[in-house]
This record gives C-alpha cells, structure tokens and sequence, in this order.
C-alpha cells in the first residue's frame, strides 16, 4: 500500500472503479432482534451467515473485475494497535454511551489490554454487561447495577456494512459524515479516527467532520453524495442530510477541490427515499437511473461558488435531464425509469434498492438480481449488469452502492 496522495481521487461516479472499502458483516448483526431492530434502523432480522456469502461473492466480483477491496475493519484494527490512538478513541466511544465514571473507566482498564483485533471486534460488535463481567469484576457503577446481563454496555453498529454513509471520497479529499440517527454515530467516528491515523491515509484531506463545528445538526450521509464529475457533485437534502450542512459542504468542496458546482436535490423525506442514491445514481456519462415519481416533484437548486467557497448563486431546477444537459455539457440525457416506468415494478424494486446501482465503469453496473424489472430496462438500454444475490443484505435497505465507497476512480 502507497501513501502517495494520487492513491485517492474520486472525480466521477462511472470512472473506472480502482479501489473500494467494504465492510464484511459480523456479530453486530447477530445483536439485532425484534425487540432492537427499530432503533438500529432495521426493518427485519438478516441471516447473518448467508448476508456473509452474498457480501463475500460482491467482494469476489469486484476483484474479478480489477477493483482492489480494502477492509474498514482491518483499518479500525490497525489504527487500535497505537496505544494515544487507542486511549483517545475509547474516550469518545465510552462519552457517547452514556456510562458513568466507574463503569466507563473499568472498560477503558480491560480494553486497553486487549489484542486490536478483539477490540475492533468490540467496537462494532457491541458487548453486554455478561460479556463484560466475563472480563472484569463487578464495580460500584449505577448504570452496571440498573442494567439486564443482556443489556448492552457498547452498542452494535449493524448498518456498518453500508460504507457508503460514513464518509464519501470527493476528488483527493474526504467528507466525514455527520450522521442524522443515533445508531450511526459512531460509525463516523471510527472513520474520522482511521483518516486521521492509518498510515495509509497519511495524505487524505478531511474536508468536513474533524472541525469543532462540523457536528449536530448540520447531518450529512454519505448516500446522499454524488460525484457526477471533476467539477459537479450533487447532494440530497434528504431525511438524513440537511440544507445547511449541504452549503458548508459546498463551500468547502470549491475551497479545496475543483468543484465549484453543488446540485442540492430536494428528495422526500421517508423512508423509501432515505437518501439521493436510493431514487437516483449515474450509470453511464449520459445516463441515469431514477425513481419514476421523483422526477414529478423534484426540486434541484444549482449552487455555484467562487474559488473562496462564497456562494454565487442559486438557480432553481424542475426539470431533471435539462439540469443534467446544463451542468455536466450533454448533448443528451437518458433517464432509465426504475421498474421500467410501471408504478407497482418500480414501487417494488425500488423498495429493494432497485435505483441503488454501483457503476464499476462506464455504462458497467452491479445490482441485486432480485430487481428482474429493473435490471431487464438497464439492458434494454445498453448498460452492462452484473447481479449479486441480495435476499439477505438488502433487507437492511441498501443496495450494491449503499455498501461501498469508492476510494479511486480512474
């Protein structure tokens, strides 16, 4: 692994895909039950062996197609080995758990002793007050006294195998996100930790999420992100990211990149939605998936900044492929219709992640083969499909794009 600042750069979402972060999905999921699945975003229970085959498989089609797969795990465990990285990062974890001073220090005794890999373990995984009491002896801590032996001291993060959401590559810098829910807060964190400390990452630039400000509520996920190219990124406002944070984000991006051109997508605020890339991806240079009714009501403003990162102006959009044309210099646009125009298809494949494509190339994408509709018009268009099984990693909501975060493009 180089550390040379051209080993990042992010300046489309069709160039081919050079290297990706994943995240296998683990224990954390095992954590999940009826009872928790609201609060952690779920919507059902995954089989947690058969989401590993179909992730691994995912895993195994982008190398065959030249993509180098990087681990966010692997990273969280190497950066645990330094012992300042280490104390600092268990400091925020533990403060953001809400335990008392006992409890919080006699975790922060036995997890500084562990091996990295067993803590990384912990730190997504979660763990109860049995686990913990397996590892140190009762102390005079009210929250330990009030808690089941099954409660959770550290929660799980099981919708860290959407490494979209985190953090989001523009250019040859990185946007940590600030998330809008209380089950991702920590997932961030981790990233924020691991660019700033991972000698891998030694020249990454953090556009957003490591200054004092760049917090609640200005939210921002990465889903809502899209490189359409070197000089245009579009962003949801969404039921995640929110107007404000998008125009600090622009101005950042125009301070420190290329992009002087910020489309703020005005999308619904539901669940369906939740973020831009689940209703609308880029799939070829002049080509696009969409979500049939969005292209009824959407509202794009085009924010133009200065090379301070002032804002310029603010034009107003309604019409999808005419801003496309305007913004990215298209003779034409084509807008490939989840569902293929047929309301119930699309209300059906969009449900599971149907609009959700990674674009692995130009006109090449990867979709859940359970979106037979979809995936059938995107042929019919000329797009190049590879499917994967998706039965068990969709029903956490997200798709092929949702999971990976593309770190280089060509």
């Amino acid at each position: 692994m180089g550390n040379e600042q051209s080993d990042f750069h992010v300046a489309s979402e069709i160039g081919k895909l050079k290297r990706v972060m994943l995240h296998r999905p683990g224990k954390e999921l095992e954590r999940l039950t009826i009872d928790n699945k609201d609060e952690l975003l779920f919507d059902d229970i995954l089989w947690v062996e058969e989401a590993q085959k179909e992730h691994d498989a995912f895993a195994d089609l982008l190398r065959d197609n030249g993509v180098e797969v990087v681990y966010f795990r692997n990273c969280l465990s190497h950066i645990l080995r330094e012992e300042e990285t280490r104390s600092s990062l268990l400091d925020e974890v533990l403060a953001l758990e809400a335990l008392d001073i006992p409890l919080a220090t006699a975790l922060k005794n036995e997890f500084m002793e562990i091996n990295a890999s067993e803590l990384a373990e912990i730190l997504i995984a979660g763990i109860t007050k049995e686990e913990a009491l397996e590892m140190f002896s009762p102390c005079t801590s009210l929250v330990l006294n009030a808690l089941s032996p099954k409660d959770l001291l550290i929660r799980p993060l099981p919708n860290l195998y959407f490494q979209r959401d985190p953090f989001s590559f523009v250019q040859d810098g990185v946007i940590v996100s600030v998330m809008n829910f209380a089950a991702r807060r920590r997932e961030p964190l981790y990233a924020r930790y691991i660019f700033q400390n991972h000698p891998y990452f030694e020249n990454i630039k953090i556009l957003f999420g490591d200054q004092a400000r760049d917090t609640y509520p200005y939210h921002i996920e990465g889903g809502d992100v899209l490189v359409l190219s070197d000089k245009v990124v579009a962003m949801g406002i969404s039921q995640r990211t929110g107007a404000g944070a998008v125009q600090i984000v622009g101005s950042r991006l125009a301070k420190e990149t290329g992009v002087k051109t910020v489309l703020a997508v005005d999308i619904p605020k539901t669940r369906a939605a939740m973020h831009l890339d689940t209703v609308f991806t880029m799939v070829d240079w002049d080509a696009f998936t969409i979500y049939p009714d969005l292209k009824e009501s959407i509202r794009i403003w085009e924010l133009r900044y200065d090379a301070n990162g002032v804002l310029a102006s603010i034009d107003l959009h309604e019409d999808v492929a005419d801003c496309m044309k305007k913004v990215l210099g298209l003779d034409r646009v084509r807008l490939i219709e989840t569902g293929g125009g047929d309301s119930i298809a699309a209300a059906r494949d969009q449900w599971n992640d149907g609009t959700n494509t990674l674009s692995i190339a130009p006109g090449v994408v990867v979709t859940y083969r359970r979106n037979v509709v979809s995936n059938r018009v995107l042929r019919e268009n000329g797009i190049k499909v590879f499917e994967i099984k998706g039965a068990e990693l969709g029903r956490g909501r997200g798709g092929p794009r949702c999971m990976s975060m593309p770190m280089r493009r060509d």
